[in-house]
C-alpha cells in the first residue's frame, strides 16, 4: 500500500489515469521483480521484502543516478550538511532515533520526504518546509503534532500527504491543500474529521485504516470528495446516522457513498446492520473488504481481493450479495432465513468464491441441496470451507454434484455441528485431489469422516481406493460417536500417501478397519498407509493398540513428532517389531496412559536380549504414566545417542535410572539370577548429550542415593525439579551438574530454598546458575533469609522469575545485590508487600525487564531504609516494565529518592486502583512518552511527565479490553458476561476480561484444538484471581477416571454448593462460593482429559438451580463411587 502512496506522490507510474490502472502497473512490476528474485515475497499479499545485498546495491544505483537520499537505523547521526541534500529529489529517513532536524532547510529540487523515527519524540520546525518548493510527497510517520498551523507551511501543490501512526490535534487546514490526491492517516488517533476536508475535491485515495477513535465525519464531507476512487476506513468506529430520521445530521450518512461515482475500491465496516440502506454497494467495485455486523475483527491476513462478511438480523442477506460481484471470501455468521447455502444465497454456484465460513446459524441443513437445485457445478475454486456451530446442519452436500465441484478444495474445518453424520460421500471424495487439512472437532454424531459403498452413492461401483496425495494434517477431536475414519473399503489397500499431521482425539471406540494380523483390533494396520506422515498426534482414544505388530517401515519411517495423551486403555505404544522403522523419530511425548506398564510391548518368540535405538530422538517426555513399569518387558537395552531433553514426572512405578556400574556391581555380588525390575534407562546410554532434564523429588533423591560417576550430567545446562516433599531444596544435589545454567523449581513442598549452611558450603558450584525459576511453591515463605551470604548466587543471576508462591514473605534480603540481573517477574505472590530494597534496587544496573503482575498485598516496589541516606537509584538499562493487577500499590517508591529510568520505553499500568503517582520525588524518564492501560490500545497516555500521567489515568481509568492472541479460532471468539473463555462455542458478546499473560499449564488441557504445550500455553484465568461470589466453573471432561478424579478433587474446596453432571455433553458443573484458581490450578495438576469451558459469576438462576440439586448431585456422587 505505501509503494502505491509513495508512487502516486512520486508520478512514477506515467500513463496511468485512475487508481486501479496504476495498482495494476504496480503489482506487475513486482511481479517481474520477484521473478529476477530482487524482490521477495513477504508475510501477506500487500507486504515485499529485499533482500539485505540487493537494497544496499538498489540505494548505490539510487543515490548515484538519481540524487536520493537514504538513511536508516541511525547509520548516521547528525543531518547531513546543506550542500549534500541540495539538489536530492527524494529524501527517506527510516528508524532514525537521535535526531533533530534543523531549522531553514533551503531544499528547492526536493519533490518527496518521507521521515520515521523510532523515537517519536523528535520534534520539527515550525518552517522547515518553507524553502521545498517543489515538494509533492510528504510522509510522516510515529510522531506527535498537537496542531498543524504553525508547522505546515507547505506548497499548495502537494499530491501526497502520508501521516501514518501520528498523534495529530487540528488537522483543518489540511482542507486548503486542494491539489492533494493521496491522503493517508492510518492508525493516527483522530477523533473528528474537520469540515474543511470538503475542499480536498481532488482527492483519489483517502485511508483512514485503524483509526479506531474516529467516530465522526461531517455530513457530506464524503460525498463531496467526487473523484474518490479507493476509500478505506476498516477498523474505525464511525456512527453512521440513517439519512431522513432527523433533518439536521451531526455526523456522515451511508448514502453519501453511492454518490461517489468513481469508487472501485472500499474497505468498510459497519456495526449496526440496521442502517444498511439498499443498493448500496455498486457493481463498480473491484476490491473491497466489508465487515457487517457486530462481530467482526478486522484484524487478520486476507488474501483475496475481494472479502464481504455479513452478520444481519434480516432476510436480506441475498440482497448484498446481489450487489458486489466475484465475491472470493465470504463469511456468514447469525444470518436468518437460510437452510441451503448455495440454492438460497447464489443460485449460480459461487464460481469465483475461495473461502466460505458459516457460523452460529440455527436453521441452515444443508450447505448444497442438489435434490433442489439444477446439478450446475458449485464452488469451483473453493479452496477453504469452515462451518462452526451449525446445530442442524445434516449434510454439507446432499445428493450428487459433478466432479469439478470442489476440485480445488484445500482446507475443511468443522467444529460444533451435532447433526451432522459425515463430511462427504466417499465417491465425492475422489474429487478432493488437492486436499491438505482436514479438522472435525466437537461433532456429537459424527460416525464416519466420509462415507463408502452406500446404496444411494451413484459411482461406489467405482470406488477401489482412498487416496489424498496432498493432505498433511489431519485433526479429529471430541467425535464420541465416531468409529472409522471411513466405512468398509472393498480394496486391499489405502492410499493415503502425502499425510504431513495427523491429530486424533476423543474417540471413545477403535478405528474398525479389516486386520487379520492381530485378535487385537489396532488402531492403524497395514491398510491404512501414510508413508509421509511426519507428526503423529493421538489424544484421549479408547484403542487398546495403536499399531500392527508387523506394520510395514514404509507406514513410519518418515515420522519425526509423535505425541500419545490420556489413552487409558493402552497397554503399550510400540510394537517390538516396530521400533527399528522409526529411523526419523526426533520428538516423543507419552502422558496420561493410565494402564500403559511398558513403553515397547513383547511379541512371541523374541530373543532374550533386546537392543532398541533412537538414532535421532532429541526430545523425549513421559508424564503421569501410574501403571509403568518398564521400558520393556524383558532384557534390554535402549540407546539414545542425539537425547537432549528428558522429562519424566508422575511414573512412580519405575525405577528412571542405572548404570553400568550399578549392573556389574550387582552381577559381582551374585544378583544376576535374581529377577529384578529393570530401570526405564541406562544413564549411559542417554546422558551423552543431555542438557535439559525434568525430573520428581522422588527421582532426584534416587540419584542423590546412587553411585553414578561423577561427570555423567557434564552436558547438563537445565534442571527442573517438580514435586519435592522435602522442606529444603538439596543444593548438594547440583554438584552432580557441573554446567549447569538454569535451575527451576515446581509444585514442591520446600518453605526455604537455600538455607545459609548450605550456601556456605557449595558457594563455588552456586555461582555458575544464571536463570532461577520458582513455580507453585504454595509453603514457600523465604527464597533465601536474612542473613544469608548470597554473593554467590545472586550476583551472577540473570533471570529471577517466582510464579504462584502465595506465602512468600521476603523476595530476597536487604543486602542482595543482582548487578547481573537482567530480567526480574513475580507473579500472584500474595503475602508480598514490598519487592526489594532501595539497596538492592542500586544494585540493579543491568536490569531491562521488570514484571509485576498480581501480587494482591504490594504497597511499593522499592521500600524505605532506615539509616540509608536516600539519594539516587538509576536505572541505567530498564527498558519495560509492567505493573498489572496490584491492588494495593500506591507508587513505584514512596521514599524521598531521586528515580532515573534513562532507556524506559515501555510502562504498562493495569488495574492498579490505589497507584495516584510514580514517586514523590525528582523522577527522570527520558525516552518515555506513553504509559498504556491496556495490552490491546495502539496508542496509551502522556501528559508531559510520568507523575501527571499517572494522577490523569486514575481519573479516566480505562476498561481492560484484550485482544486474544491464539492460533486457534475457538479461542479468538467472543464471550459472554464476565466469563473467561477458555473454550468458546457459542456466539456471544466481549466483556471485559484478561488473558495476558497466559498462565503456564502444568499439565496438558486441549482447549486450543491440541494439548498446550508447557511452556507454550493457550490460555490464562488472570482475571479469576479474585474470589468471586457463587462462581460457575465449566468444565468438559473425557474419560471416566477423569471424571471420578475431578468429583473427588473439586469436592473438597470449601465453599462448594453443588457439583452437576450432565453425561450428554460431558459439562461438569462446579456452583459455590469459591476462589476458582485454585480450583483451576489443582485440576489442571492432575488431569488431562478435562477442556475448560468457562469461569464467571453465577446467575440467580445457576444459584437456585445448584441449590435445587445439591441432593442430586450427593446421590449422583454416591452412584459414581459404586462405578468405582
Amino acid at each position: 500500500m505505501d509503494l502505491l502512496k509513495y508512487g502516486t506522490g512520486l508520478h512514477i507510474f506515467k500513463g496511468t489515469y485512475t487508481m486501479q490502472e496504476t495498482r495494476d502497473r504496480l503489482y506487475a512490476l513486482v511481479h517481474k521483480l520477484k521473478d529476477y528474485c530482487l524482490l521477495l515475497d513477504g508475510p501477506t499479499e500487500d507486504w515485499i521484502r529485499m533482500h539485505d545485498l540487493v537494497r544496499e546495491v538498489a540505494i548505490s544505483i539510487a543515490s548515484r543516478d538519481r540524487h536520493v537520499f537514504m538513511l536508516r537505523n541511525d547509520i548516521q547521526i547528525e543531518w547531513p550538511v546543506a550542500d549534500m541534500l541540495k539538489n536530492c529529489p527524494t529524501i527517506f529517513l527510516h528508524d532514525c532515533k537521535h535526531w533533530e532536524v534543523p531549522e531553514g532547510l533551503e531544499y528547492p529540487q526536493l519533490e518527496f520526504f518521507c521521515m520515521s523515527p523510532r523515537d517519536h519524540s523528535i520534534k520539527i520546525p515550525n518552517h522547515v518546509f518553507a524553502g521545498m518548493s517543489n515538494l509533492r510527497g510528504l510522509a510522516l510517520s510515529n510522531m506527535q503534532f498537537l496542531s498543524l498551523p504553525s508547522l505546515f507551511h507547505l506548497p499548495l501543490n502537494l499530491q501526497t500527504l502520508c501521516l501514518d501512526r501520528c498523534a495529530l490535534g487540528d488537522i483543518a487546514i489540511i482542507g486548503n491543500l486542494k491539489k492533494l490526491e493521496i491522503l493517508s492517516l492510518v492508525d493516527s488517533n483522530i477523533e473528528q474529521l474537520p469540515e474543511e476536508m470538503a475542499q480536498l475535491t481532488q482527492l483519489r485515495l483517502f485511508d483512514l485504516s485503524g483509526c479506531s477513535k474516529l467516530k465522526v465525519i461531517p455530513p457530506n464531507l464524503l460525498s463531496g470528495l467526487s473523484r474518490l476512487e479507493d476509500l478505506y476506513m476498516g477498523n474505525t468506529s464511525v456512527k453512521w446516522e440513517f439519512e431522513g430520521l432527523n433533518v439536521g445530521r451531526s455526523n456522515a450518512s451511508l448514502q453519501e457513498l453511492k454518490l461517489l461515482s468513481h469508487l472501485t475500491t472500499l474497505e468498510i465496516q459497519i456495526c449496526d446492520a440496521m442502517i444498511l440502506p439498499k443498493g448500496l454497494f455498486s457493481k463498480k467495485l473491484e476490491r473491497y473488504k466489508i465487515f457487517i455486523g457486530d462481530e467482526w475483527d478486522w484484524s487478520g491476513n486476507y488474501k483475496n481481493k475481494r472479502v464481504l462478511k455479513l452478520k444481519l438480523y434480516t432476510s436480506n442477506v441475498d440482497e448484498v450479495i446481489m450487489q458486489l460481484k466475484g465475491i472470493e471470501e465470504l463469511y456468514l455468521d447469525e444470518v436468518p432465513g437460510i437452510k441451503n447455502v448455495l440454492y438460497d444465497l447464489d443460485i449460480e454456484g459461487f464460481l469465483q468464491l475461495k473461502h466460505l465460513h458459516v457460523q452460529n446459524n440455527p436453521f441452515i441443513l444443508f450447505i448444497v441441496d442438489s435434490m433442489a437445485w439444477v446439478r450446475y457445478n458449485a464452488f469451483l475454486l473453493l479452496e477453504s470451507l469452515v462451518l462452526h456451530n451449525l446445530i442442524h446442519l445434516e449434510k454439507i452436500c446432499l445428493g450428487q454434484l459433478r466432479a469439478e465441484s470442489f476440485y480445488k478444495l484445500k482446507i475443511i474445518k468443522v467444529r460444533n455441528c451435532d447433526k451432522l453424520k459425515n463430511i462427504f460421500s466417499f465417491s465425492f471424495v475422489r474429487g478432493l485431489p488437492q486436499l491438505q487439512t482436514l479438522n472435525v472437532i466437537n461433532c456429537k454424531n459424527m460416525k464416519e469422516i466420509f462415507t463408502v459403498g452406500r446404496e444411494n452413492d451413484v459411482d461406489c461401483h467405482e470406488v477401489d481406493k482412498i487416496e489424498f496425495s496432498q493432505l498433511h494434517s489431519l485433526t479429529l477431536k471430541f467425535l464420541p460417536q465416531l468409529t472409522s475414519f471411513y466405512s468398509q473399503v472393498k480394496t486391499s489397500a489405502a492410499s493415503q500417501t502425502r499425510l504431513k499431521e495427523l491429530s486424533t482425539h476423543t474417540l471413545p471406540r477403535e478405528v474398525i478397519l479389516e486386520d487379520e494380523c492381530d485378535t487385537l483390533m489396532p488402531f492403524f494396520n497395514e491398510k491404512v498407509v501414510f508413508p509421509n506422515l511426519e507428526t503423529l498426534e493421538l489424544c484421549a482414544i479408547s484403542t487398546e493398540k495403536i499399531w500392527c505388530n508387523q506394520l510395514a517401515a514404509v507406514y513410519s519411517q518418515n515420522l519425526t513428532r509423535l505425541i500419545v495423551h490420556g489413552c487409558e486403555k493402552l497397554k503399550y505404544l510400540f510394537p517390538s517389531s516396530m521400533i527399528r522403522n522409526f529411523v526419523q523419530l526426533e520428538h516423543l511425548e507419552i502422558c496420561y496412559c493410565s494402564s500403559l506398564e511398558s513403553i515397547v510391548g513383547k511379541e512371541s518368540g523374541e530373543e532374550a536380549t533386546t537392543t532398541f535405538v533412537f538414532p535421532k530422538v532429541t526430545f523425549l517426555k513421559l508424564w503421569n504414566l501410574s501403571e509403568l513399569k518398564t521400558f520393556y518387558p524383558g532384557t534390554h537395552t535402549s540407546k539414545w545417542p542425539m537425547l537432549k531433553k528428558l522429562e519424566v514426572y508422575g511414573c512412580d512405578k519405575v525405577k528412571i535410572f542405572t548404570s553400568r556400574f550399578l549392573r556389574f556391581q550387582e552381577i559381582n555380588e551374585g544378583q544376576f539370577d535374581i529377577p529384578t525390575q529393570q530401570a526405564l534407562f541406562l544413564v549411559e546410554k542417554v546422558t551423552s548429550k543431555l542438557e535439559e532434564l525434568k525430573l520428581s523429588g522422588k527421582d532426584i533423591a534416587m540419584i542423590c542415593q546412587s553411585q553414578f560417576p561423577k561427570h555423567i550430567f557434564r552436558n547438563l545446562k537445565n534442571l527442573e525439579v517438580v514435586n519435592d516433599e522435602s522442606e529444603n531444596f538439596r543444593i548438594g544435589f547440583l554438584e552432580r551438574f557441573h554446567n549447569l545454567e538454569k535451575l527451576e523449581l515446581r509444585w514442591s513442598s520446600y518453605k526455604e530454598i537455600f538455607s545459609n549452611e548450605e550456601i556456605v558450603e557449595h558457594a563455588e558450584m552456586l555461582t555458575q546458575v544464571k536463570s532461577l525459576k520458582l513455580w507453585e511453591l504454595s509453603d514457600l515463605m523465604y527464597i533465601w533469609k536474612q542473613d544469608s551470604k548470597l554473593d554467590s548466587i545472586t550476583e551472577n543471576l540473570e533471570s529471577l522469575e517466582v510464579w504462584w508462591c502465595e506465602n512468600l514473605i521476603n523476595l530476597v534480603p536487604s543486602s542482595a545485590s543482582f548487578k547481573n540481573l537482567t530480567t526480574l517477574e513475580l507473579w500472584y505472590c500474595q503475602r508480598l508487600m514490598n519487592l526489594v530494597t532501595s539497596s538492592t534496587a542500586k544494585s540493579l544496573v543491568c536490569l531491562t525487564k521488570l514484571r509485576i503482575d498480581g501480587c494482591r498485598m504490594l504497597t511499593e516496589i522499592i521500600s524505605k531504609e532506615e539509616d540509608v541516606a536516600e539519594d539516587e537509584i538509576v536505572f541505567s538499562k530498564l527498558k519495560w516494565v509492567s505493573l498489572e493487577r496490584l491492588e494495593n500499590l500506591t507508587s513505584f517508591c514512596s521514599g524521598n529518592y531521586t528515580l532515573k529510568f534513562p532507556s524506559l520505553e515501555d510502562l504498562f499500568v493495569i488495574e492498579c486502583p490505589k497507584m495516584k503517582i510514580f514517586s514523590h520525588r525528582v523522577l527522570s524518564t527520558p525516552r518515555l512518552r506513553e504509559v498504556r492501560q491496556n495490552w490491546g490500545l495502539y496508542k496509551g497516555c502522556w501528559e508531559g511527565d510520568l507523575n501527571t500521567t499517572i494522577q490523569q489515568l486514575q481519573k479516566n481509568e480505562l476498561p481492560l479490553l484484550l485482544p486474544i492472541a491464539s492460533s486457534s479460532s475457538s479461542l479468538a471468539a467472543p464471550t459472554t458476561g464476565n466469563q473467561v473463555p477458555l473454550n468458546l462455542s457459542g456466539n456471544r458478546k466481549t466483556q471485559s476480561f484478561s488473558l495476558q499473560p497466559p498462565l503456564r499449564t502444568t499439565s496438558p488441557t486441549f482447549s486450543s484444538g491440541k494439548p498446550a504445550a508447557d511452556n507454550n500455553p493457550s490460555l490464562s484465568l488472570s482475571s479469576c484471581s479474585t474470589r468471586t461470589k457463587k462462581a460457575v466453573l465449566k468444565l468438559e471432561i473425557h474419560g471416566e477416571k477423569a471424571r471420578q478424579k475431578a468429583f473427588s478433587i473439586v469436592s473438597k474446596f470449601t465453599g462448594v454448593l453443588s457439583i452437576l453432571f450432565d453425561p450428554k455433553d460431558k459439562k461438569m458443573i462446579v456452583i459455590g462460593d469459591i476462589d476458582a484458581v485454585p480450583v483451576v490450578r489443582k485440576l489442571r495438576k492432575q488431569l488431562c482429559a478435562t477442556e475448560l469451558v468457562s469461569i464467571g459469576p453465577a446467575n440467580e438462576h445457576d444459584n437456585e438451580e445448584g441449590e435445587r440439586n445439591i441432593e442430586e448431585s450427593k446421590n449422583n456422587a454416591d452412584e459414581t463411587q459404586k462405578q468405582v
